[in-house]
């Protein structure tokens, strides 16, 4: 997608799709000039060209100081500008003149999310949510904030909201359960994957995020397989990731979490061979022979483990600093042939 298109679906999306004005059918000359300064500052923002459009909007605000569309197309050319600051006081002069306004409601919020305000980006989005509950971005904007202030219980309740006001939305049962495994809540997960596994028929895919990724059954089997082994069901996640690899022997995650699986249950030479068969999908991947080596660490077959390691570094540096904390290692960290490997 080029980035024009994607500039003007965003000020489509932060303006609307024609701009209310301030007067009515007998709106004086002055609201009139304004107008025609934020349309043109409108269809410079569409055409990424936020500083341009920016002075059309102080035009605007300039010919009426209370033309709330002007000082609200103001804060968002700003934002994207990136001075936020200013863009927050513009924002809030369009608040000032009409405090119910959605967007200018939830542009707040996510000037304030730039910012790192969180809690008052949080205030903003849950205020445009009071005058429209079934508004996607402003529910958006409230989950995004949840997430990052770590208030996971309350996330859940937006992320659940959303999925009420879409609940055939494949989206919407994924985001769910990959936010609440990341959050530490895979029982949580495991039930939004269980709503994922029935809407999708054997041997079919779900388009994601506009086609961009496939999401299969084998995904699913996967990512249960992870958050059983969350739980420390390693029987489950076993069962799990052998389900995964039958539907798609060439997946290289489901072999790669399979061994470690495996590992947590002491199959160190299980674990070895399915760390093989990743391995062999894509030679040039560090991780499936990094955990290889944590493997054969586990077992106590030093030679292999530093072997192994060696050829993980070599492929990706950041195996090196990663060994020295790994608990996997801890029976060679004292070992003089590991410290100068890790060095």
């Amino acid at each position: 997608m080029k980035l024009q298109i994607v500039w003007i679906a965003i000020s489509l999306m932060l303006f609307g799709t024609a701009a209310s004005g301030q007067g009515t059918a007998g709106a004086d000359a002055k609201t009139d000039s304004a107008q025609v300064y934020f349309d043109e500052g409108k269809a410079l923002l569409g055409a990424n060209k936020p500083a341009e459009a920016l002075t059309c909007f102080e035009r605007a605000v300039a010919i009426n100081p209370n033309y709330m569309e002007g000082w609200r197309g103001k804060g968002v050319a700003l934002m994207f500008l990136d001075r936020q600051d200013e863009a927050l006081s513009a924002t809030e002069k369009a608040l000032a003149l009409k405090p119910d306004d959605l967007k200018a409601l939830k542009n707040r919020g996510r000037i304030l999310m730039r910012l790192g305000k969180n809690e008052e980006a949080l205030k903003s989005f849950q205020k445009a949510s009071e005058l429209k509950p079934d508004d996607d971005e402003a529910l958006m904007g409230q989950f995004a904030m949840l997430r990052e202030l770590n208030r996971v219980d309350d996330m859940i309740k937006v992320l659940d909201r959303l999925i009420a006001l879409k609940p055939d939305d494949p989206e919407r049962w994924l985001r769910k359960a990959m936010e609440t495994a990341e959050a530490g809540r895979p029982e949580v997960s495991l039930e939004a994957l269980n709503k994922l596994d029935e809407m999708l028929p054997d041997n079919a895919s779900i388009p994601i995020s506009g086609g961009q990724f496939q999401l299969t059954k084998d995904v699913i089997w996967i990512c249960r397989g992870q958050d059983y082994m969350a739980l420390n069901r390693l029987d489950e996640a076993l069962s799990a990731l052998d389900r995964a690899v039958k539907m798609d022997p060439k997946n290289l995650d489901g072999w790669n979490i399979r061994g470690t699986i495996l590992a947590k249950m002491k199959k160190f030479d299980e674990a070895v061979a399915s760390y093989d068969k990743a391995a062999q999908l894509k030679p040039d991947l560090a991780d499936p022979v990094y955990n290889r080596a944590c493997a054969y660490a586990l077992k106590g077959d030093k030679l292999k483990a530093l072997t192994d390691l060696k050829k993980a570094i070599a492929m990706s540096g950041d195996c090196k600093a990663a060994a020295s904390k790994d608990e996997d290692f801890k029976s060679l960290w004292s070992d003089p042939e590991f410290k100068k490997i890790t060095e």
